[in-house]
C-alpha cells in the first residue's frame, strides 16, 4: 500500500529531526564491487554500511534490533 502525502510528510520531518546522512567517495569500479557483494551477502549497501558504523561506536543493541 502506498504512503499517503501526509504519512510521506511526516515521515520526513522525523528523518530532518532524528537522522543524518554520512557518505564517502569512492571510483566507479569500487561501488560497483560494493555493491555486488552486499547483493551477495543479502543485504542492501546502506545496511552493510550501517551495521559497519554501528558495530565501530559499539552501538550493538542497535545493531541487535535490526537483525532481528
Amino acid at each position: 500500500m502506498a504512503l499517503s502525502d501526509a504519512r510521506k510528510k511526516a515521515n520526513a520531518k522525523w528523518d530532518s529531526a532524528n537522522m543524518s546522512t554520512l557518505g564517502c567517495k569512492v571510483k566507479k569500479t569500487q561501488a560497483e564491487r560494493f555493491k555486488k557483494y552486499c547483493e551477495s551477502i543479502g543485504k542492501t549497501s546502506n545496511t552493510v554500511l550501517r551495521e559497519y558504523v554501528l558495530s565501530c561506536i559499539n552501538d550493538v543493541d542497535e545493531v541487535s534490533e535490526r537483525n532481528g
